[in-house]
């Protein structure tokens, strides 16, 4: 199978990424983002980009230019690759596309959001695109009613993807990052699951060290449809431990796993 990404301007094919993002987040036609406004984003200095198999749309980036302080950055809105295809590829592909005209029109730094408790988004975006956050939003979009939304708040992890950092150039390379170690799922964690997989925090002092785990559930979908208040729980749990820890100074920059548990690693550079 042959993947092709390429830049859109056509109008009706700005209309099958629409239909696409229907696809992608099980969402109603009427939540989707119109093809007018994309055509507005591209006429604006932003850019959709889709990814084809073998002719056939199977994903989508949508980025736009915003405003960071002083800097303009391009912001990715939306990325999405259709279920049947998730977890080959694409949507890395999607985001080094993004990247690479990202860097040919003068932008150095990318930004987007995610749900903190999305499992598979936070591994792609902290591990092998080696974004870093340091800003949690609550209830970003308020009340969402999309398949992979509906039922909880829309609290989103803000990202920021420094273009020209070294090891986001060698993860764009196709060099794996090594994932940081260390870490105990008590010892260091601010947050981690009880054996009756309920969210615990871990009370100290004062943060002083350099690194900290932050655990998050391994299964968030079976999570919410077999326990959805204990999902509400943990999002709770998460939003006050990573909202504290990121007002000390400290930043997300991997996430690690072991096949049954997966937890976010805090830094503070300067400790």
């Amino acid at each position: 199978m042959t993947i092709d990404y390429r830049v859109v301007h056509d109008p009706d094919e700005l209309k099958a990424i629409v239909e696409l993002e229907t696809v992608v987040w099980s969402m109603p036609l009427s939540e989707a983002v119109p093809h007018n406004m994309l055509f507005a984003v591209i006429h604006s200095g932003g850019v959709v980009i889709r990814a084809d198999e073998d002719g056939q749309l199977v994903g989508f980036a949508l980025g736009m230019v915003a405003q960071r302080d002083r800097e303009v950055i391009l912001w990715s809105h939306m990325a999405g690759v259709i279920p049947s295809r998730q977890g080959g590829g694409i949507g890395f592909g999607l985001k080094q596309a993004q990247r690479q005209w990202a860097l040919e029109h003068g932008f150095t730094v990318m930004g987007w959001t995610f749900d903190p408790l999305q499992r598979r988004n936070a591994n792609f975006n902290l591990h092998h695109l080696k974004a870093v956050t340091n800003s949690y939003h609550t209830n970003f979009y308020g009340e969402m009613t999309d398949g992979l939304n509906k039922g909880m708040p829309s609290d989103r992890l803000e990202v920021t993807w420094n273009l020209q950092a070294e090891a986001v150039i060698a993860a764009a390379g196709g060099k794996s990052p090594e994932r940081l170690q260390g870490t105990d799922p008590v010892d260091a964690f601010l947050l981690y699951s009880t054996d009756d997989g309920l969210p615990q925090t871990r009370s100290v002092p004062a943060l002083t060290e350099r690194r900290y785990a932050v655990e998050i559930p391994y299964h968030l979908a079976a999570l919410k449809r077999d326990h959805m208040q204990r999902a509400v729980d943990w999002q709770l749990a998460l939003r006050g431990v990573m909202q504290a820890a990121f007002a000390e100074g400290y930043q997300a920059v991997d996430v690690a796993d072991d096949g049954r548990r997966c937890w976010y690693i805090l830094e503070k550079s300067n400790l």
